[in-house]
C-alpha cells in the first residue's frame, strides 16, 4: 500500500475531527448545553470505523457499501435511546462484518 494513502487518510481524519469538534461545540453553546457532553472517544472511534469501511468498500469497487451503511444507520435510529449501547454494538458489529467481507474478497481476488 502506498504510504501517501495512509498519510492522506490520517490527514482526512484530523480535518474531520476538527470540523466535528467545532460544530459540536457551537451546537452545544447554541442550545445552552454543557460542553462536557461533547464527542467522546467512543463516538470518535465509531466515526473512524464508519469512514474506513466506506473508503475500503469504495476502493474495492463495491459502491453498494454506501447502501449497506445507510441501512445500518437507519436501523440504529429506529430503536429508542434506552437501547443506545445495543444500537452502537449493532452498528459497529455490522460494519466490522462488512469490512471483513470486503477484505476476504480482496484477498481471494489476489490468489
Amino acid at each position: 500500500m502506498d504510504p501517501r494513502l495512509i498519510l492522506f487518510y490520517v490527514l482526512m481524519e484530523v480535518v474531520v475531527h476538527v470540523i466535528f469538534f467545532t460544530l459540536n461545540q457551537k451546537m452545544l453553546l447554541a442550545v445552552n448545553e454543557d460542553l462536557n457532553s461533547a464527542l467522546n472517544q467512543k463516538d470518535v472511534l465509531k466515526g473512524m470505523l464508519e469512514r474506513f469501511v466506506l473508503i475500503a468498500g469504495l476502493m474495492a469497487g463495491y459502491p453498494q457499501t454506501i447502501i449497506a451503511f445507510g441501512a445500518l444507520k437507519i436501523g440504529t435510529r429506529i430503536k429508542d435511546d434506552k437501547n443506545k449501547v445495543s444500537n452502537d454494538y449493532f452498528l459497529v458489529g455490522n460494519l466490522i462484518s462488512i469490512l471483513a467481507a470486503i477484505a476476504f474478497v480482496a484477498i481471494i481476488k489476489e490468489i
